[in-house]
């Protein structure tokens, strides 16, 4: 609600709810510590560690929990009802909570939003935010301009307004419908009752005075006028709704004196002129250009170090998670689905004497989508973060012993004469790509060959003989 100067009697990294309210809906996740009423509980989690990607899982498996619960404001959500919520959270194959599941899937949410973000503003072509030589200049000469003033009226003609739509008749749409207040913008409902559809590139002023540019087709209730600035350009739309808010929103209008579409029509505003006769559109539609340009530059930039930030966090996580990862049952017997689990050295010496390695023991690899066979797949631990974020250090590899074949492309597992730093020894799981060098007679010999890791980190290793390294197997899976 806000800020004070008083000492939080309640930690931060945690969830708060109120227990007057309907079921979950006001449960979130406190970053910092917090003063909470005496209607405010207080859940502090008995593991560790604990974040916002976990609690925004719990928050949302509550809020499921109770939604159809009866809670009302004479069965509230309270403490005893709290005790009582059981919840659903997914888990691993011990049957415990899949906390690692869970921060990753979290993670990966936030990463896609910020690409649909990127996106966006790509095909919109607000990543462009570099400023025209005329934008620069309506920038510079803004504080130069002729104003004047202009009824609203005689500008774009008669301002309409919507009718009533009580929240009991409204039936689930896609249509915006748009009632006074602040929220949203306005925005109260998505409708598919059969109203007056109005245009976009409009402008709505409220019961309050307060006017928002519409860029959508929308309906509207009695309380909002429409300004019809629909044949104006957008830029030049949006400075029309900021000198109508700044002529309409000035306090005087309240729940006892409303704003109608006939204020609207008796509205004059402010608007530059370059005769003194008529509005200058081209300059309000060069200066929220570049206006937009400038805060869309923040966006755009935020954008582009969120995305190389989340997926930093990503990857610190992933290394720094305390979380074990979901064990893999390593069996002391051979059954159908399994294959063997060798050490990496014992893996790499399969093919130098002939003899079968010691088996550390069996994993199941079926549901992978290749049929586990015992004589032609084993497993090893990888070691590292040169593989990340497809491998992680620590996690069970499949691969297939490799025979003969094409390996461009391929993940293999190679024994090389050179010492690999990631896994301390001649062994290594990289991305194979090998340059030709072909001859008049159509034969041809490894000219260059390199072993790349998915880790932008780490260096990649050429080798210019394909005698100084062995192909032990082609990657198939994590388990």
């Amino acid at each position: 609600m806000g800020f004070s100067l008083l000492e939080a009697n309640n930690k931060g990294n945690t969830i708060s709810c109120s227990d007057t309210t309907l079921g979950a809906d006001t449960m979130f996740y406190q970053k910092d510590d917090f003063i909470g009423y005496q209607h405010i509980q207080h859940f502090v989690p008995k593991f560790k560690p604990f974040n916002s990607a976990i609690a925004s899982v719990i928050i949302s498996a509550t809020r499921v929990a109770t939604q159809n619960a009866g809670y009302d404001y004479a069965h509230k959500f309270n403490r005893e009802a709290m005790r009582k919520t059981t919840i659903f959270l997914p888990q691993n194959s011990l049957g415990e909570i899949d906390f690692v599941f869970i921060q990753n899937f979290v993670r990966e949410l936030e990463r896609e939003r910020l690409r649909e973000l990127e996106a966006y503003l790509k095909t919109t072509g607000l990543d462009n935010y570099e400023l025209t030589a005329a934008e620069e200049e309506a920038l510079h000469n803004y504080r130069y301009l002729n104003w004047k003033e202009f009824n609203v009226k005689k500008l774009f003609g008669l301002s309409t307004r919507g009718k009533r739509l009580k929240s009991e008749d409204r039936i689930p749409g896609t249509l915006p419908f748009v009632t006074a207040g602040e929220a949203n913008t306005g925005i109260s409902a998505f409708i598919g009752n059969p109203v007056t559809v109005f245009a976009a590139n409009t402008t709505t002023i409220d019961m309050f005075g307060s006017a928002k540019y519409r860029n959508y087709i929308y309906g509207a209730d009695d309380h909002v006028a429409v300004v019809h600035t629909e044949k104006l350009s957008q830029h030049a739309a949006i400075f029309v709704a900021s000198a109508c808010h700044k002529a309409a929103h000035t306090g005087i209008f309240d729940y006892g004196n409303n704003f109608y579409a006939k204020d609207a029509d008796e509205l004059n505003i402010m608007l530059p002129s370059s005769d003194g006769k008529s509005p200058d559109y081209a300059i309000m539609e060069q200066l929220i250009a570049a206006v937009q340009k400038i805060v869309i530059a923040d966006v755009a930039k935020y954008t582009a170090l969120n995305l190389e930030a989340t997926q930093q966090v990503i990857e610190s996580q992933k290394e720094n998670l305390v979380f074990p990862k979901n064990p893999i049952p390593i069996h002391s017997n051979y059954q159908p689905g399994r294959i063997p689990l060798y050490t990496l050295r014992a893996a790499c010496s399969y093919h130098e004497d002939g003899e079968v390695p010691e088996i550390e023991g069996w994993v199941d690899a079926s549901g992978n989508g290749f049929t586990p066979d015992p004589k032609r797949h084993f497993a090893i631990y990888a070691k590292g973060n040169s593989m990340q974020p497809k491998i992680q250090d620590g996690d069970i590899c499949v691969f297939e012993w490799y025979r003969a074949g094409s390996r461009e492309g391929e993940i293999v597992l190679n024994q090389i004469r050179e010492h690999d730093p990631v896994f301390e020894g001649p062994y290594t799981i990289k991305k194979y790509h090998s340059v030709k060098k072909q001859y008049e007679d159509g034969s041809w010999e490894h000219e260059k060959i390199q072993l790349i890791p998915l880790n932008k980190d780490y260096d990649v290793i050429e080798l210019d003989s394909e005698n100084r390294y062995r192909t032990i197997g082609i990657f198939k899976c994590v388990l």
